[in-house]
């Protein structure tokens, strides 16, 4: 973090695109292409892509700026402040945070945790992370296969599972949840509370209630708690834990009666 300070007090300096070489490479006002194995490799101003199918780097970082990395390479750590990350299909890294940006994670994609605040997370069919993933605002939209082993969460935007396993929690404040056929939740279901501050007494804004959708052939273990009022749609073939907060209405057939 240190590092990416240093850069930006630096960021006055004129710097052409930065080609990577071996070993860690840092880049002010350009981009950086990595064509070989390298170490870490940090940009401000720039973007900064893996390319080729067997390349392996350290840490990649950048600060106003993408990072994008190609199918079947490897890489450490993934940072961006204001730029997004795409991840190629078969790809191996670290952790991926963000702070403005959408997370990507092509087919079979493993990482070992995913976060962002302001942006989308789209997980394509048999990615795999070991930890959880989080945004703060912005939709989750996870594919078939896809295995999470901690927990999955966002405050805001709508959370989509179809066939896949999340190993913790399923987290959110404002967001609906469909918890599509052959799915797995291991570690139950929260809605937070929702926090709407002064200016809700002086307004006549009205909330949607949150929609949780269990489908048929759903499975969550653990408790479904809600610190709001929600609407709870649960099918009579899916399997859930107890309910807290809510009373469940429980539909045939393979749509909720919205």
């Amino acid at each position: 973090m240190f590092r990416i300070v240093l850069l930006t007090a630096l960021a006055a300096a004129v710097a052409a695109p930065a080609w990577a070489d071996n070993g860690s490479v840092s880049s002010v006002n350009g981009s950086i292409h990595v064509t070989a194995q390298h170490g870490d490799v940090h940009s401000v101003n720039g973007s900064v892509t893996v390319d080729g199918s067997q390349q392996s780097t350290g840490d990649l970082s950048t600060v106003n700026g993408t990072i994008s990395i190609d199918p079947g390479s490897h890489a450490g750590n993934v940072t961006t402040v204001n730029g997004g990350v795409h991840i190629g299909a078969d790809a191996t890294v670290g952790r991926i945070q963000a702070v403005n940006g959408s997370l990507f994670a092509d087919s079979r994609t493993t990482a070992s945790s995913m976060g962002t605040i302001n942006g989308p997370i789209d997980l394509r069919e048999g990615v795999r992370v070991t930890g959880p993933v989080d945004t703060v605002n912005g939709a989750l939209n996870i594919a078939p296969g896809v295995d999470i082993s901690g927990q999955l969460s966002n405050v805001n935007g709508r959370i989509r599972l179809e066939g896949v396993h999340i190993g913790g929690m399923v987290r959110t404040v404002s967001g609906d949840i469909y918890a599509g056929p052959h799915t797995r939740i291991d570690g139950g279901i929260f809605v937070g509370r929702r926090y709407d501050g002064w200016f809700s007494w002086f307004s006549n804004v009205t909330h949607t209630l949150p929609k949780i959708v269990i489908a048929p052939d759903a499975v969550v273990t653990g408790s479904l708690r809600f610190e709001q009022e929600v609407k709870l749609y649960v099918s009579n073939r899916a399997k859930i834990g107890p309910v807290e907060g809510a009373t469940a209405i429980v539909f045939s057939g393979d749509s909720p009666p919205y």
